[in-house]
């Protein structure tokens, strides 16, 4: 009897451990890869002896506000129109006569990408965690059900980030060093400056800047001219083209120049000079450009300060 027993309980965990593995299998099949999106590969490689290693999107600040940007708006509305691309929404933060357009990223949203290997486009799963630093994750979904996608998007706005520090997001330069500025100063920038809006319009920098913060300097931008320059602690460098735009911005703070380009993450350089080897019209190689090309360059450092008189700061 004993022996019949045993059989039984054999083939019954044979069993099960079949259908466990058959279930992890259709499971793999079902849900795709989850990656992290927005990584800092495109970094390696092009670090130099005055450039120091990224941070991530490190935190400026200790999280304790005194103030707002929102105190000082009259309003902020949702535009009428969405961007071009993606069509994701527009608002639209007014003070006085002036306004400041943003985009805001929505934390799930889908795209396609184009993959070699499949030679087609492939549709993407984009969500952000909802678990601190709030990495985004991306999966391709080609091929799920709704019913499958929402339990993958709920699965990966539970999923922790691989880094206690969000390494990258969408965040433009300029966004990035007046999120800087302003967190460092104890004012909340949100909803109008986070980690997922942008501006939308470039005109409309010049009146924010001179509104909400102080213009204190002009230099040439040009290494030689501002090599001995001692910037002012927690100030934007702001190079503005021959057009009058704001093209790039840089943070200073701590005797280091936090920048960031595009989709890679904030790098810390210890001297302006890779900035206007890149951005400025003296510095940069420009062989070849046309007349409009180079006044694309930034032609004049902008130094801004905070607006002290306007907020309520920190004792």
């Amino acid at each position: 009897m004993n022996k019949l027993l045993r059989k039984q309980a054999v083939r019954a965990m044979n069993c099960l451990f079949l259908i466990l593995s058959c279930g992890n299998c259709l499971a793999q099949e079902t849900f795709p890869e989850i990656k992290v999106s927005y990584t800092s590969e495109l970094q390696e490689g092009i670090l130099k002896p005055d450039w120091l290693l990224s941070p991530g999107m490190a935190p400026f600040g200790n999280g304790n506000y005194t103030d707002s940007l929102v105190n000082h708006l009259d309003t902020i509305q949702q535009a009428s129109w969405l961007t071009p691309q993606g069509d994701y929404p527009i608002f639209l933060a007014i003070w006085g006569n002036d306004t400041l357009s943003y985009a805001m990223l929505p934390d799930t949203r889908f795209y396609h990408r184009y993959d070699d290997k499949q030679k087609r486009k492939v549709r993407v799963l984009e969500v952000e965690s909802a678990i601190p630093p709030y990495t985004r994750f991306i999966a391709d979904v080609d091929g799920l059900t709704e019913r499958e996608i929402s339990a993958l998007t709920d699965s990966m706005r539970r999923m922790k980030s691989p880094q206690d520090t969000l390494m990258n997001c969408t965040q433009t330069c300029i966004f990035y060093a007046l999120d800087a500025l302003f967190r460092t100063h104890g004012i909340c920038p949100d909803p109008v400056i986070t980690r997922n809006t942008n501006f939308s319009k470039t005109k409309e920098l010049n009146a924010f800047f001179e509104h909400f913060l102080e213009h204190v300097a002009d230099y040439p931008c040009h290494y030689k001219k501002v090599k001995d320059v001692v910037f002012p602690d927690n100030s934007i460098i702001a190079f503005v083209n021959g057009y009058n735009l704001i093209t790039h911005a840089v943070f200073y703070h701590n005797g280091l120049f936090y920048s960031k380009n595009g989709d890679l993450s904030p790098f810390v350089y210890s001297t302006l000079y890779p900035l206007l080897k890149g951005y400025g019209s003296k510095d940069t190689p420009v062989k070849g450009l046309s007349k409009t090309g180079k006044l694309m360059l930034g032609q004049t450092l902008k130094v801004y300060t905070l607006n002290h008189a306007l907020y309520r700061l920190r004792q």
